[in-house]
């Protein structure tokens, strides 16, 4: 603190920060371990039985030949194929090895990418290494950071105080020693709360500064807005009862490529209300996904308060899937899964739901889609995903759902119903059943019986 004359408040402040990005490099390095290791293990699945088919053309073909002069194409391109999955899985190998063998990690404040521009000066915009050091330095110097402690102002730096006007606050800034010859010892700034989106800002800080709640401030600029300067706070808030519960009945959510259902579920297990809730997921940046993703939480919270009801959705692993889905899923799904902001949607909807009073269940997702379309689908004239939600919100409520009698064998009577539902799912994956033939699923599944 005396070598860079700076107090001994900020310094904490730093070593907060620096001990907070550490900590998530190494949650990062572990997740990425586990991601890496789902994509080698789903991978050399794939890779296995890309060659168990191979095997078994390439014997066929060496008795009889290629049918015809496609059937030896897409041999010889399924062997590129081939090559192509085992050079990955090499190269994610490679990776891993790496990853696990990384001892230190490492932070750079200002960002990796422009300290190595200095290396390549021209290649990055800049003409001399004083004009990348000027900017180097600006962007380092761009951010003043508090943390809170519980006493008036709700902070030691930077202290946030209510104003006789109504609606006014005050900011007081102690800048650090290096920068009081050029601008004083303190700052003061006015600012005001507005409320917006059904969220109580000017109540929450209140709540804050008179229970003496600890404010962490964070002051930085942004180059890319002509260098204007932000002011974010962050404190604890007053806990919102849960005012909406499976009580009044509930919302079940699902996903699909180009839209979510949602569902009104009685205590009855019978469908009140539907709505499908388009939005784009394709040709958008992640800015576009995250606010779309926002603005349909927005109206399923809303509906969630009109009908006075919990909101139920599928208590799905996305990073897994993702992982998995890259080697395994249609183009399709894996592309919706890598672009949809499925996390942001989760926490978006865990935050508002928190913040709006409103119960938020998770239910087991095991053949919601295969259970809507054979039970719900044809019944009440549904899409497949209108259905699968349907389920959700039965499941959330504590509903059972038994399989039709017709597709019931008598030696698995006594088991339990996810083990028939199972088998149906697998009948309907082996022979490559479109959800649109299950609106007549008597006539579709009628070989389901035999053994």
């Amino acid at each position: 603190m005396k070598k860079f004359n700076i107090q001994s408040a900020y310094a904490d402040s730093i070593a907060t920060e620096a001990r907070t990005c550490l900590n998530q490099l190494k949650t990062a390095k572990k997740n990425l371990i586990s991601k890496l290791e789902l994509q080698i293990q789903a991978k050399t699945t794939a890779t296995k039985k890309l060659i168990i088919k191979l095997e078994k053309t390439l014997f066929l073909a060496t008795k009889k030949g290629f049918p015809h002069i496609q059937a030896r194409n897409k041999f010889h391109n399924q062997l590129l194929g081939l090559k192509s999955k085992i050079q990955k899985i090499a190269s994610l190998k490679r990776k891993l090895k790496k990853l696990k063998n990384t001892e230190r990690l490492h932070i750079c404040f200002g960002s990796s990418k422009l300290f190595n521009a200095q290396h390549n000066l021209s290649e990055n915009g800049y003409k001399t290494l004083d004009e990348w050091s000027d900017y180097w330095r600006k962007k380092r110097s761009g951010r003043l950071f508090c943390v809170g402690k519980s006493q008036p102002g709700g902070g030691t730096m930077m202290k946030v105080f209510p104003l006789q006007e109504d609606g006014l606050y005050q900011l007081q800034v102690q800048l650090p020693r290096p920068l009081q010859d050029k601008y004083g010892q303190k700052i003061q700034l006015e600012f005001s709360v507005s409320n917006r989106n059904g969220r109580l800002i000017s109540t929450d800080l209140d709540y804050a500064i008179n229970n003496l709640k600890p404010i962490t401030i964070s002051i930085f600029r942004r180059e890319h807005k002509q260098d204007n300067w932000y002011i974010h706070l962050s404190t604890y808030v007053a806990e919102i009862p849960v005012f909406h519960t499976r009580k009044n009945c509930c919302l079940g959510i699902d996903f699909n490529a180009d839209s979510i259902s949602v569902t009104y579920v009685k205590w009855d297990g019978n469908i009140e209300y539907l709505e499908e809730i388009a939005y784009k997921w394709k040709n958008q940046t992640t800015g576009q996904r995250q606010t779309s993703m926002r603005n349909i939480v927005c109206q399923v919270v809303f509906l969630a308060e009109f009908f006075e009801c919990a909101i139920a959705i599928e208590s799905l692993d996305f990073t897994k899937k993702k992982s998995i889905a890259r080697s395994e899923e249609g183009k399709v799904y894996n592309e919706m899964l890598v672009l949809l902001s499925t996390g942001m949607f989760r926490e978006a909807i865990l935050s508002r739901s928190r913040r709006f009073g409103v119960e938020l269940i998770k239910v087991n997702p095991a053949f919601t889609s295969v259970i809507g379309m054979i039970n719900y689908m044809g019944k009440y004239g549904l899409n497949s995903g209108t259905a699968a939600a349907l389920v959700i919100g039965r499941r959330a409520l504590k509903l059972s759902e038994k399989i039709p009698q017709c597709l019931l064998r008598l030696e698995d009577v006594n088991k339990h119903d996810w083990s028939h539902w199972r088998r149906v799912a697998s009948f309907i994956k082996l022979h490559r059943i479109l959800w649109t033939q299950l609106f007549q699923w008597r006539k579709t599944l009628e070989g389901i019986r035999s053994p």
